[in-house]
């Protein structure tokens, strides 16, 4: 079942088991992976009055195999803050490839572009390129991970390598987490590469949302593609 992403979640904020032993993982640099992902033609795909999360909602739930999803949103100041729906478009398109589609959605709301890493697609804000002090841009120069069940696992050594920063991880609606336990290292990768690679060993179609507003901060993780609601 799709996982529904509700407009106020409740944080938990990550409470897992260090880590500290694994086997070491290459990070991919190209994006050679997802060349059959996004090379792939929707048939229809068609939006009214909608924001980019709803699209890349809606391309979230095309049976797409290989289609990882990294999906950053613009982080409020306040909690107070209604998140801003202002940009809304609409699209018809026919028999689009998905990197096509990607390329028209950040057109439509240009605050927001993307790129590929690896196995997966990014989308981000446009504003925090080249941004050190962002934090899916904070480099790490090793993590290690012991069997871990859930992407969400992996969240509690993170903030020990980031002492200082915020982040925790909502879960909303049914979700599996791994097929078995993994323990596994990554060498020399940003935290948006290590949410993806979490992610790519979430099944053909595992993908993440950072979200939230200063001092409550999370990703949410998903396995068949989500709904915004």
């Amino acid at each position: 079942m799709p996982m529904k992403i509700a407009s106020s979640v409740a944080l938990l904020l990550t409470l897992f088991a260090s880590a500290n032993k694994g086997q070491t993982v290459s990070v991919p640099t190209d994006d050679s992976a997802t060349t059959s992902a996004l090379s792939y033609k929707v048939a229809h795909f068609d939006m009214k009055d909608a924001n980019l999360v709803e699209a890349l909602s809606k391309l979230s739930l095309e049976p797409i195999a290989g289609l990882h999803l990294g999906i950053e949103e613009i982080i409020r100041d306040k909690g107070s803050e209604v998140a801003d729906r202002s940009v809304r478009f609409s699209l018809t398109l026919r028999d689009e490839n998905v990197r096509d589609i990607l390329d028209t959605l950040c057109k439509s709301d240009n605050r927001y572009t993307w790129s590929a890493d690896g196995s997966s697609v990014n989308v981000y804000p446009r504003e925090i390129i080249g941004s050190s002090s962002y934090l899916l841009n904070r480099e790490l120069d090793s993590i290690s991970l012991e069997n871990i069940n859930r992407p969400s696992d992996a969240l509690n050594t993170l903030m020990k390598l980031l002492p200082g920063e915020q982040f925790g991880v909502a879960q909303v609606g049914f979700y599996n987490g791994y097929p078995e336990s993994w323990t596994t290292s990554f060498n020399h990768l940003t935290v948006r590469q290590l949410m993806n690679r979490l992610s790519e060993h979430d099944g053909p179609r595992g993908g993440w949302i950072w979200s939230g507003f200063v001092g409550q901060r999370f990703f949410a993780y998903f396995e068949r593609g989500f709904q915004r609601g």
